[in-house]
């Protein structure tokens, strides 16, 4: 069933034990650092605004902080509150300072990086990665680090198991908090003999509560491994999920318009030539920036837990960038779609 939740120690509320928890806040916390007003004009937008919607302008901060929740344009004075923070091993999390690659920042002067390895090998050349990898590993799988964290397992909320077999929450709302919404995991599951199991497991969470006027939430972010192309179309691959817990949906809200979720698989794959030539996925892939959106209730309190992880074992780095939380007025199904 549908729930509203608290926002009260939302920190706490990860369901794996981590190395470390940074950027912690709560409601009542403002943000530090100087704030400006973000330029909204190169967002994307998802639907035409009702007469009644009039989500607040979003705001930066991350000039002078590297708290994750500010990076990606949260809890900023005058922008949006937030609660939460990032679980992670240590290392894996880190915010980056201007452009990487065919990556501009989406808001602010930075983004952040969730990695199933160390988020500070991305920026690296090859030839820099090469002091760094293994020689066995360097250049086909590089970067690649063992953290040896589980959970092993997806920690609560999320779950695998879908909502029907054939049906998701968008076809029957009342099938909200039943699983996954989207039916967008269980079948990588299904496909791992005996099940699939979650190492060097990373993740961003955010507790929200809906202003009166805003009818949806929109962030932007981008995905690319060191599985492809060696493992391109497996059974194993690392995913990212962003999995929301709101009174319309429950479940992962980034897909492809198969419903297929973001790895290397996903439809989304577009850079898988000389795009990420500089920096360590340069001979690997990853999609250019994409956007998910949604719509939420005004009034409500959500949680949102993004989060990057491998698959069944802990080799093979892969990371998603995570930038431009804005409220919008997209009351719509989740969609996630390439950035204009």
């Amino acid at each position: 069933m549908a729930r509203r939740l608290s926002l009260v120690g939302l920190a706490l509320l990860t369901g794996c034990e981590l190395s470390t928890v940074v950027g912690v806040r709560d409601l009542a916390t403002e943000g530090g650092g100087a704030s400006e007003v973000g330029d909204s004009d190169d967002q994307p937008v998802l639907d035409l605004p009702p007469d009644d919607c009039a989500p607040p302008a979003p705001v930066s901060c991350d000039a002078s902080s590297d708290d994750p929740l500010q990076v990606v344009g949260l809890d900023c004075v005058g922008g949006i509150p937030a609660a939460g923070g990032v679980s992670a091993p240590a290392g894996a999390v880190a915010p980056h300072l201007g452009p990487l690659g065919p990556y501009e920042v989406r808001e602010g002067e930075k983004f952040l990086i969730l990695s199933t390895g160390l988020a500070g090998h991305l920026g690296l050349s090859l030839a820099e990665l090469a002091a760094v990898c293994d020689p066995d590993d360097w250049p086909e799988f590089c970067p690649n680090t063992q953290h040896g964290a589980g959970p092993t397992t997806l920690p609560a909320p999320m779950t695998v198991e879908p909502v029907d077999d054939t049906l998701t929450c968008a076809d029957d709302p009342s099938l909200i908090g039943a699983g996954d919404c989207s039916n967008s995991l269980y079948d990588q599951w299904a496909a791992c003999e005996g099940g699939c199991e979650v190492w060097d497991y990373a993740e961003l969470r955010v507790g929200l509560t809906v202003p009166d006027h805003a009818q949806g939430l929109a962030f932007d972010f981008a995905f690319m491994s060191v599985e492809w192309p060696s493992f391109a179309g497996g059974g194993f691959n690392d995913m990212f999920v962003a999995w929301l817990e709101s009174e319309s949906w429950t479940g992962n809200v980034s897909f492809d318009t198969a419903g297929n979720p973001i790895t290397v698989n996903a439809g989304f794959t577009d850079y898988t030539g000389d795009e990420l030539d500089g920096f360590a996925m340069e001979g690997h892939a990853g999609t250019r920036w994409l956007t998910t959106g949604f719509g939420l209730e005004p009034g409500e309190s959500v949680e949102l837990v993004l989060a990057v992880f491998d698959l069944t074992d802990d080799d093979h780095d892969s990371v998603v960038l995570l930038d431009a939380f804005r409220w919008t007025c997209d009351g719509a199904r989740p969609l996630t779609e390439p950035v204009p």
